[in-house]
């Protein structure tokens, strides 16, 4: 949807309106019919809008009725079926349960097409049978739509004999198409008489960037400061030189007092050679043969270079150090990371009671606006539809033959995996 829309408002006033409607009618009855929809409330195109919605539930129901095991296509089967369904729309009974979402979607659309034609055509095009717009498929729509009417009309004449265009071809013809809206303010004065508009949907309301800068308080800081008007710039001018006073000049006479003793050089003694001594070697008689092989095995052992390390080997010793000290960090680290996957695994793959609670606020902005075109009503009709699911699988299979193609999702994109792996931990 467009950005100068607030959806939030909408949505919020969409629930307290069919909220007000549903407490009224059904303080009085458990079911509504076919019947009681079409003049249930004060703005007409809230009540065709419900009935469309209905109307899209019954398609639906019926293409469960296809089995594998029957041939669903031979004529007297397509003949007893449409007899049937028939039969079945002439006793519409809902519960406010499965009611009230269908009416809070319609008061929606129908503010959209009031405020914003344009975002609401768009919208139609998405839900298109495989993404194609036709003559055909156009037709059955301009029964449902009384506000701002003159669009799909248009549409049909840009097709100028082709067989379809897809719905993002469509989408194009409505951007540059020029719309004369209908005045929205009796409409909206009909909304009003259940419950009050809020002033970001009237558009004379609407807050205006000079109403932010004159009452700071309604506003944050980043509105404040950033919708500021850009300060004139001014030419530079150079700074004045700062001029320095004279210095005092005192006329009496300084006596400088000069130290002229200089310490004489200290005397450093020269350093002494060491005493050479002499060795006197004795006249032994020589060891017997055990000794002197212990001797020689000493020896040896004694000697410096045995046991002094050499620069290699303590090169070599302190490589091997640091390889065992990286082991050991990095045994460290590999067993932290280990037990922080398994603590993350467990907290993805634990199961959620539902989709919706689950959905923080920053994921809720950036799955509306990524997946979802920024149609939050889109958005949370999806999470109620994918809450009915029995298991995982319907509900992917759900999401890949009807989302993934209307909203033209990037299945690889870091949103839609973040929204299937949501979905998969609700029916885990």
């Amino acid at each position: 949807m467009s950005n100068k829309l607030n959806l939030s408002a909408v949505e919020r006033y969409s629930k307290a309106y069919a909220a007000r409607v549903c407490d009224e009618f059904f303080a009085q009855n458990n079911t509504i019919s076919g019947k009681q929809i079409l003049s249930l409330c004060n703005v007409q195109q809230v009540n065709l809008l419900t009935i469309r919605a209905l109307f899209e539930k019954w398609q639906g129901d019926t293409q469960r009725l296809r089995s594998p095991y029957f041939d669903f296509t031979a004529p007297e089967v397509q003949q007893a079926l449409k007899n049937f369904m028939n039969i079945v729309s002439q006793f519409i009974s809902v519960k406010r349960e499965q009611f009230e979402p269908l009416l809070v979607d319609s008061v929606g659309e129908t503010l959209v097409l009031i405020l914003e034609p344009q975002t609401f055509y768009k919208e139609l095009m998405r839900d298109l049978p495989n993404f194609r717009f036709t003559q055909e498929n156009a037709a059955p729509l301009t029964k449902y739509i009384q506000i701002n009417k003159q669009v799909l009309p248009n549409l049909v004449e840009k097709l100028n004999g082709k067989e379809f265009v897809f719905a993002n071809q469509a989408m194009t013809w409505i951007e540059e198409m020029p719309i004369t809206a209908e005045n929205p303010d009796k409409y909206l004065a009909l909304f009003a008489q259940k419950v009050p508009i809020p002033d970001e949907l009237v558009p004379s309301k609407a807050v205006s960037v000079a109403d932010v800068i004159n009452n700071p308080s309604a506003a944050s800081f980043f509105d404040l400061e950033l919708n500021k008007p850009a300060v004139e710039e001014r030419p530079y001018v150079p700074p004045q030189p700062v001029v320095v006073p004279p210095p005092v000049v005192i006329t009496e006479p300084v006596v400088q007092q000069v130290n002229t003793y200089v310490e004489p050089p200290q005397y450093v003694e020269p350093p002494r050679p060491e005493p050479v001594r002499e060795v006197v070697v004795e006249n032994r008689p020589p060891a017997p043969i055990f000794e002197q092989k212990l001797g020689s095995v000493m020896s040896k052992v004694n000697e410096p270079n045995s046991y002094e390390k050499s620069p290699s080997r303590e090169a070599e010793e302190l490589r091997l150090n640091e390889k065992l000290a990286l082991a050991s960090e990095q045994k460290s680290l590999n067993d932290q990371a280990r037990a922080n996957k398994t603590i993350l695994d467990h907290h993805q793959n634990n199961r959620i009671e539902g989709i919706n609670s689950a959905i923080s606020l920053n994921q809720r902005f950036l799955f509306t606006n990524n997946l979802f075109g920024g149609n939050i009503q889109a958005f949370s009709h999806a999470l109620d539809e994918i809450e009915l699911c029995k298991d995982f699988g319907e509900a992917k299979e759900l999401i890949l033959k009807k989302y993934v193609p209307r909203y033209l999702w990037d299945i690889t994109g870091a949103e839609a995996e973040e929204f299937i792996e949501i979905v998969k931990r609700r029916f885990n």
